[in-house]
């Protein structure tokens, strides 16, 4: 039997609304199995993921070591699947401690990168505006997807989009915005491949790899201060 919403619908918007749902599930399904990988081999993950966590806790990147400081950019954080603002807490915090302004998203968890575009939007305005310059975005897995479609629209307020653990292939990158990638390896070294770089963890864990967080210091400063346009009087 129908239920009362579905009363007095035609057969074909049924069809599609059902087919939509179904499209975001598969999607939903893919992109949680790309980022985790299969459920056989979580538990396996999780206690690599703890070793890892432990031996990297002696970094003294976390102290500022062997980093270059900020020069106050804004800086706008975008979580992977799954993952939420909560998720980039620890990443925000060594940010704003090496000289940087990280805004978050206020999302409370990503579930589907396109619900991640208009509260980006927000963020990014409310960011460069607040502190007159451009803004950085650095955005995890999916995030990226979301973090390219508004560097596009907003691209008078976002100069460069980092993104860490990338799904997809190198995807296309807006006129005007400068894209830097870092991917996880499992056995090589930290090293760059032009533009994109290959650093030693797991993906889950990109957010506080020491790796990672030196070559996103070196990024920002190499990134130039770039002003907003002033709005003529």
């Amino acid at each position: 039997m129908l239920d009362d919403g579905d009363r007095g619908k035609p057969p074909n918007s049924r069809s599609a609304s059902a087919s939509s749902v179904l499209q975001h599930a598969a999607g939903f399904i893919d992109d949680t199995l790309r980022s985790l990988g299969s459920p056989l081999f979580w538990p396996y993950s999780s206690l690599k993921g703890a070793a890892e966590l432990f031996l990297n806790s002696f970094d003294t990147v976390y102290r500022g070591g062997n980093v270059r400081y900020g020069d106050g950019k804004p800086v706008v954080l975008v979580p992977g699947h799954l993952g939420s603002d909560v998720t980039l807490e620890p990443l925000s915090l060594w940010l704003h401690a090496i000289g940087y302004r990280p805004a978050k998203s206020n999302v409370l968890i990503n579930i589907n990168d396109r619900l991640l575009d208009e509260p980006l939007t927000v963020a990014v305005r409310e960011a460069t505006r607040r502190i007159g310059r451009k803004a950085v975005i650095i955005a995890f897995d999916t995030g990226v997807r979301a973090a390219l479609r508004v560097a596009e629209i907003q691209r008078d307020l976002v100069s460069d989009v980092i993104g860490l653990g990338l799904l997809d292939r190198e995807p296309s990158t807006p006129l005007g915005i400068h894209l830097h990638i870092i991917r996880s390896a499992s056995k090589a070294p930290a090293h760059s491949d032009g533009k994109v770089y290959h650093v030693r963890g797991s993906r889950a864990l990109l957010s506080i790899n020491p790796d990672a967080l030196r070559i996103v210091s070196t990024i920002l400063r190499d990134i130039p201060i770039a002003l907003l346009d002033q709005p003529k009087g």
